[in-house]
């Protein structure tokens, strides 16, 4: 299955008026642990066909970083290597790209698209201690950054490895964001179980534009920019939405109840998301939060 390449709106600089739920960083500390991923390799495979949505915003995000010849970059998260073997371009041969995720599924995956200056290892944010210091030109982390617990600790650890003049890139989902599809799903829910249970997972987006900023400045990067940029993407049925929710959040998708329950709302939430068939597809938004912030020399 995979999604097929959607189309860029108008990048607008102030964060999208949507109704969402005021917080501060203390709510990020106290938010409850995110749940386990559920690894495979068909999951890795699975991912590796329907993230192009992560790879065209992933782009973007790479454009904002000016990124040149001869640099060495660490893309933290790297899934699949899909970004990495497209920054281990910009970098030429003088460059280096090395790619770390925790998963092993994906990395092996990834490792078929080594080349000489592109590698990539079984690592994840806990393991930055063993960078030395002022080590990387550039560190990115692609629709990655939700997903890492202690936040804080990554980007001092992130500082620490970038050289002085040394940048940061950030792409990530923001709480609460606008989507006609995540509507549908907690409906789906509700009309099977009555209610969204508290430890039910359906997303990991907890950050607002606010809480992002602050915790770059509070890591020690000068912001050289944050915006939103909207984005939408189409699925050809239910089913790929699916695929999509699933492979993207590593099986962790509605974890939380028990696989009877999952599966009616599974059966459900396709038939709404029936509904919302157009000739294109399935909509699927994909508005990300885009920072970039510099080490100061």
């Amino acid at each position: 299955m995979m999604l097929r390449e959607g189309f860029f709106v108008k990048v607008r600089p102030a964060l999208l008026s949507i109704a969402c739920v005021t917080g501060s960083l203390s709510s990020i500390k106290a938010a409850a642990a995110l749940p386990p991923p559920r690894e495979s390799a068909e999951l890795a495979a699975q991912y590796d066909a329907v993230s192009t949505p992560q790879w065209i915003q992933g782009r973007k995000l790479i454009s904002l970083l000016s990124i040149q010849p001869g640099d060495s970059v660490l893309d933290l998260g790297c899934g699949t290597g899909r970004l990495a073997q497209y920054v281990a371009k910009l970098v030429g041969p003088q460059g280096t790209v090395l790619g770390i995720d925790p998963s092993v599924h994906r990395i092996a995956i990834a490792k078929r698209r080594e080349t000489a200056g592109l590698s990539f290892q079984v690592a994840g944010s806990d393991n930055l201690a063993s960078f030395a210091s002022a080590s990387f030109d550039r560190v990115y982390l692609n629709y990655v950054f939700h997903w890492i617990d202690n936040k804080e600790e990554t980007l001092r650890q992130i500082h620490r490895i970038l050289k002085p003049g040394g940048r940061i890139g950030i792409s990530t989902g923001y709480r609460n964001q606008p989507s006609r599809v995540r509507e549908r799903i907690r409906e789906s829910i509700r009309e099977v179980l009555g209610e969204v249970p508290p430890d039910l997972f359906l997303s990991p987006f907890r950050m607002t534009r606010k809480e992002l900023r602050a915790l770059a400045e509070q890591a020690g990067f000068r912001i050289v920019d944050l915006q939103i940029l909207p984005f939408s993407d189409y699925a050809k049925d239910p089913e790929e939405v699916i695929a999509f929710l699933s492979a993207s959040s590593s099986g962790r998708f509605l974890s939380g109840v028990d696989e009877p329950s999952r599966e009616r709302i599974l059966s459900v939430l396709k038939r709404k998301l029936r509904k919302l068939q157009t000739n294109r597809g399935i909509q699927m938004e994909h508005p990300a939060m885009l920072l970039v912030g510099e080490k100061p020399r």
